[in-house]
Formats: C-alpha cells, structure tokens, sequence
C-alpha cells in the first residue's frame, strides 16, 4: 500500500494525504506526535534537549498550576464545586501542555494531586462517569492507593456497578484495612447488591 506522505519545510511538520489517513488512522496518531515532539525540539534551540532535572523544571508554569490548584481547594471548601471542578479541569490542561522533555516525575506528582482533587468535585456534582474515569487514570499511576480505590468505588456504585464498587472497596482495604470509610462504604454497597438479589428485606 502506499502511503502519501508530504512535508512543510515553513512549518516544518509532517502531514498525510487524506487517502492515507482513511486507510491507516493509525498512523495519523503517529504522525501528530511525531509533530508535537519535533516542534518542542526545534523550540527548545538545542540538538538535543536536556536531561529532565528539577532544576529545569518550568518554573513560571509551575506557579500558575499552583494558583490554580490553590484556587480549587478553596472553592471546594467553599462548596463551589462545579468551579473547584473547572478550576481544576483547567490546571490538567496546562500540566498536558508542559514541555513533552521536562521532567515527568514533577507532571506525574502535580497530575495526580489535581485528578485526586478533581474526582472529589465531580462527585460532590454528581458527575459520577467523570469521577470515574479520574479514578481509574489515578489506579493507573498510583495503584497503591487506597483513597482512590474508594474514589472509583463510589463512582461504580452511584453508576449502578454495585459488583465493580464491591470490588474496588476489598481492592482498598487490602492496602489498608482499618479504613473505616472504606469498610462503611463496603457494608452499603453489599446490602445494595443483597436488595438487588431480592435477599434482603
């Protein structure tokens, strides 16, 4: 199969002919990403960019995250969560868009503080699907996690997955079995599915 491919020497990215892109979207992936990372090389004026340090940390960018997250907090606190969960929304987008070549511990860390706190929010808005999907994004970095185990089991349970809360409940307190939210959690969900079977009156 051929493929046309073309190149901008202007804008110096890569692009696929729309044939190509119908037959192999695949690599229409590919090739965008391809673009974002040359264009952060040539913005970064060296050959080869540098070794990800904190010290090369975006610092400014990291000040604005800050504000925001700080901003967040106190709308929850607040009871403002439709805000506290835009403020929040707004801080992950700013962290997606950091250099693709700093360093990824430091995004992982303010990533996991700002979906933690964002899945709070949509809970307490009752965007269960949303908080779901921040839970499991934060099973997928920090597994060891009890807080988010809980978080996704009670996005499975108001979304009617009384099974799959059940099992993210156990998952938690096999990282912490004192945790008392966790073991009443536990106790609502299995007399839930005990109503569901018709066994409990």
């Amino acid at each position: 199969m051929n493929v046309q491919l073309g190149y901008d020497p202007k804008s110096k990215r890569l692009a696929l002919g729309p044939e190509s892109v119908q037959a192999v979207p695949a690599l229409k992936l590919e090739i965008d990403q391809l673009n974002v990372l040359t264009a952060e090389l040539i913005a970064n004026g060296a050959d080869v960019p540098p070794v990800p340090t904190p010290e090369n940390f975006n610092k400014d960018m990291s000040k604005m995250i800050r504000k925001l997250y700080e901003g967040g907090v106190q709308a929850f606190k607040q009871g403002k969560y439709e805000e506290s969960a835009k403020q929040f929304s707004i801080g992950i987008e700013m962290i997606s868009r950091r250099h693709k070549f700093e360093s990824f511990q430091g995004t992982l860390q303010e990533l996991s503080l700002f979906l933690m706190s964002r899945a709070d929010a949509y809970l307490k808005t009752k965007n269960y699907l949303g908080a779901f999907n921040d839970a499991d994004m934060l099973l997928g970095m920090m597994l060891c996690t009890p807080e988010n185990f809980l978080r996704r089991g009670v996005a499975n349970f108001f979304l009617g997955n009384y099974t799959d809360a059940r099992a993210d409940y156990q998952r938690g307190l096999a990282f912490d079995e004192t945790n008392e939210r966790l073991i009443q959690e536990l106790e609502i969900c299995l007399d839930k599915i005990l109503e569901e079977n018709g066994d409990y009156l």
